[in-house]
């Protein structure tokens, strides 16, 4: 399984939503108030992650290699 795979089956949905860009794959948590964001970096295999707010505020923001 790929790691887009991965993402898709853990529920995230890619450029669903008119605020984020195509290439982020997007994770709403309505329960936690947070959204969960990962999009492929600039370098291969270079991936973000951010967890925000609804207001998106940024909670956490990690920038992570595929190896």
């Amino acid at each position: 399984m790929t790691f887009i795979e991965g993402l898709t089956a853990s529920g995230y949905v890619q450029g669903e939503d008119d605020r984020f860009d195509e290439s982020c794959y997007v994770r709403w948590s309505f329960r936690d108030g947070v959204i969960h964001v990962y999009q492929e970096g600039e370098d291969e295999g270079e991936w973000n992650y951010v967890k925000m707010t609804e207001d998106f505020d940024v909670l956490t923001e990690k920038t992570f290699a595929l190896v």
